[in-house]
């Protein structure tokens, strides 16, 4: 332990005085707070991922679905796209995390269901989406398979999550699921034989596809049709 009795995890110093989720919010809201990784509070933990992201199959997936979801967001005027950078925070579950992608439809905030920081914060700093988001979005990478496969999938059911959409673009064929709350935890909701996704919050079914691109990279498209069709 440092002198300065804070902690080194993955080269951030965590605070001494980090030990619970009151104290983990008033660092991510101070200067001191690290403007790079991913830095999550779950369950009484600060957990650091400092590995940089994959362009294959990391940013240009998230990049496809805040764009995808966006216009359609926009089309459908039923609620905000917030990109990475956005904390979910969640009282009862322990929960402190910047997913991927979060949607928050405007019902959940008119209804206090969602809040955006809190009263009588600096404004520049509202960087908090409180409560219950109605979706979130991971996308695995080597260095989150268990954070995003097992310990926020039981943290966002237990904070009231609509949808948990987990992808993993690693290898082929890609995996793309939409998780929906079931008794005792999230199940996948059904694929038809086209590879189109049951979306319940949506209305919609969906399927991510993924294409090969002359430079090299690779470029993804989210696909939608109604739920009805």
């Amino acid at each position: 332990m440092p002198a300065d009795s804070s902690a080194l995890v993955d080269e951030v110093r965590v605070p001494a005085d980090v030990v619970d989720l009151a104290s983990f919010r008033r660092w991510a809201a101070s200067d001191s707070f690290p403007e790079r990784g991913k830095i999550s509070f779950l369950g009484g933990e600060v957990e650091v991922d400092m590995s940089p992201e994959n362009i294959n199959a990391h940013n240009t997936v998230r990049g496809c679905l805040t764009i995808a979801l966006g216009l359609l967001a926009d089309e459908e005027g039923s609620g905000q796209v917030f990109p990475d950078g956005a904390m979910v925070i969640n009282v009862d579950a322990e929960l402190a995390n910047e997913p991927d992608l979060v949607f928050v439809r405007f019902d959940s905030l008119e209804s206090g269901r969602v809040t955006i920081g809190e009263p009588g914060e600096d404004p520049n700093r509202a960087i908090e989406l409180i409560g219950s988001p109605d979706l979130v979005v991971e996308v695995v990478s080597p260095s989150s398979v268990r954070k995003d496969k097992r310990d926020l999938r039981e943290r966002y059911f237990r904070a009231g999550v609509q949808e948990y959409w987990l992808i993993d673009a690693r290898r082929e064929p890609l995996s793309f699921e939409i998780l929906v709350p079931a008794d005792h935890g999230f199940e996948p909701a059904p694929t038809d034989p086209e590879g189109y996704v049951t979306s319940p919050l949506w209305n919609r079914r969906f399927r991510l596809v993924r294409q090969p691109h002359r430079t090299g990279l690779v470029r993804y498209r989210l696909e939608s049709v109604s739920a009805l069709q």
